[in-house]
């Protein structure tokens, strides 16, 4: 079509040259017919080209190729013609069978056309369905370690909708340990067994986990090469200390990452408070995590939450030898809770 077009011909133009019908060549053009083999050559010919670049012959789909094609085919799709936009998904992959990129890409394509079909008939359903299935199942075949996790998660997907538990089990189970992104489906797969204990304790430990980390990015988004302003530190803080009693999480060390906050902000008094608390917090038993959020087995045994000699010592070390403490060395209050810390220290044999 976009030879013909250049040439400035119309398809009955076309037809007439090779003695065929103006509907015939409408048909090559849509992808809803294609020509005789013995009619390739002429038509080459007639549109001063060769067969090969006719036929778009490529050994190999680049990125960038495949990018301007599904853009094209999602284009149409968008404003309504998805048929036409299918046909050439389809030809793209009898085209290029093995390429792994284009089939996943497909797989969205597929998905999208579902979402914006007013009127999808269960036939049509059923018919993108097996076809997502096929190439997701080839994707995995494939190994390809860029699209094989996306691929183990839709067929669990897949599975879970079919309840072929057994397969979804087996799939999971090819993900990493604790992988995240498949925490839902090990949740899915549980409900759908019936084990509600092991769906609740799976949501529990990957809260827990993900409660560590937000923390340890609070904590280093505080940190003074970060150079944040002074309101934001502040409410980073705010946030912090409020995650902690929440969730009793992080044993209320990272207070004494907030008090060097407000020091650094020259306002001794609330740093004073911090590090009175943290010493205060120090002196008795660690908070087990909240139970009302997470599993039981996440907290420790009760000798484990009693704070170590070699911690204690650690952060004394700190309060007597780190730059940041030397405004206060000579306060009173923090004296005085230097000497409680070193106090209880003393009740360790």
């Amino acid at each position: 079509m976009e030879r013909r077009k250049a040439k400035g011909m119309t398809q009955e133009q076309l037809a007439g040259a090779l003695g065929v019908s103006a509907p015939a060549v409408s048909k090559w053009e849509t992808d809803s017919a294609y020509p005789d083999i013995t009619l390739l050559c002429p038509l080459a010919r007639a549109l001063d080209t060769d067969v090969d670049s006719l036929l778009a012959f490529e050994e190999e789909l680049s990125e960038e190729a495949l990018g301007q094609y599904m853009a094209d085919i999602m284009e149409k799709a968008g404003k309504g013609s998805r048929s036409e936009a299918e046909a050439q998904l389809n030809r793209l992959l009898r085209l290029y069978p093995s390429n792994v990129s284009l089939k996943f890409s497909a797989v969205a394509a597929l998905t999208f056309f579902e979402m914006n079909a007013s009127a999808c008939s269960e036939e049509d359903r059923d018919r993108r369905t097996r076809l997502k299935k096929k190439l997701c199942q080839e994707v995995h075949d494939s190994g390809n370690p860029a699209f094989f996790l996306p691929a183990v998660s839709m067929l669990v997907s897949f599975a879970l909708e079919e309840n072929e538990l057994d397969r979804a089990e087996a799939l999971l189970k090819e993900a990493p340990a604790g992988a995240g992104d498949f925490i839902p489906l090990w949740v899915r797969l549980y409900l759908k067994k019936g084990e509600r204990d092991k769906a609740l304790g799976t949501v529990q430990r990957e809260l827990y986990s993900l409660i560590n980390k937000v923390q340890t990015c609070l904590i280093s988004m505080l940190g003074e090469e970060m150079d944040l302003e002074q309101k934001k530190r502040i409410e980073v803080c705010k946030v912090l200390q409020q995650m902690g009693e929440s969730f009793h999480v992080g044993g209320g060390l990272a207070i004494s990452v907030m008090a060097e906050v407000y020091l650094r902000e020259k306002d001794t008094e609330r740093a004073l408070d911090y590090l009175e608390g943290m010493a205060e917090r120090l002196t008795r038993q660690q908070e087990p995590p909240n139970p009302l959020l997470f599993a039981p087995e996440i907290a420790p045994e009760p000798e484990k939450l009693k704070w170590s000699r070699e911690l204690k010592q650690v952060i004394l070390q700190g309060l007597k030898k780190d730059a940041c403490f030397e405004p206060l060395r000579g306060n009173k209050r923090f004296q005085e809770l230097e000497a409680r810390l070193e106090e209880s220290l003393s009740t360790f044999s």
